[in-house]
């Protein structure tokens, strides 16, 4: 069963990437799981923010200033102390988040359509593990579990070359 799942982490993961690939580019990837993550987890501090996405804090102060001209972010004075700012996700952040999601559901639609109706009633039959695969990963820390990079610990796929692409994924 491991490395049945060690394949299908690798097709998710790739089929995720050509999503993403293949959105929009208005935003970097800093940028759209900025937003994301404010909408996941609601106000933050800028130096919050900066943790949790990775990245250094004059790297999310640039990031948020984009996302505050965009209009897809507002910065707000904190109600439990008024030295605190706090950025938030603007209305329009959540239609711009609700518009790349749907962007990336129809490349994935696309595929799927392509798929003869057997292999298609498959993928609604894996409907609630791939659901149960979201919540755990909603009810890890910050909805991000640090996980081992994999250039450290590679895959072992019995004797199967691995996946290098997302669109060469046919399995």
């Amino acid at each position: 069963m491991a490395g049945d799942s060690d394949i299908l982490g690798e097709a998710l993961f790739a089929l995720a990437s050509l999503a993403v690939r293949r959105r929009s580019r208005e935003l970097s990837l800093t940028a759209a799981s900025t937003l994301a993550t404010l909408e996941r987890t609601g106000p933050r501090r800028l130096t919050d923010l900066a943790a949790s996405e990775g990245v250094a804090q004059p790297s999310m102060t640039a990031v948020v200033t984009q996302l505050a001209d965009l209009g897809l972010a507002e910065r707000r004075a904190d109600s439990a102390d008024g030295r605190v700012v706090l950025i938030a996700l603007s209305q329009a952040g959540q239609h711009h988040l609700r518009a790349m999601r749907r962007a990336g559901a129809s490349v994935l639609t696309v595929l799927i359509d392509q798929l003869p109706e057997q292999e298609s009633a498959a993928l609604s039959a894996a409907l609630p593990a791939l659901r149960r695969l979201l919540d755990l990963a909603a009810e890890s820390s910050d909805g991000r579990e640090r996980l081992p990079d994999a250039a450290a610990a590679p895959v072992r796929r019995r004797g199967r070359a691995p996946l290098a692409r997302a669109d060469r994924v046919t399995r």
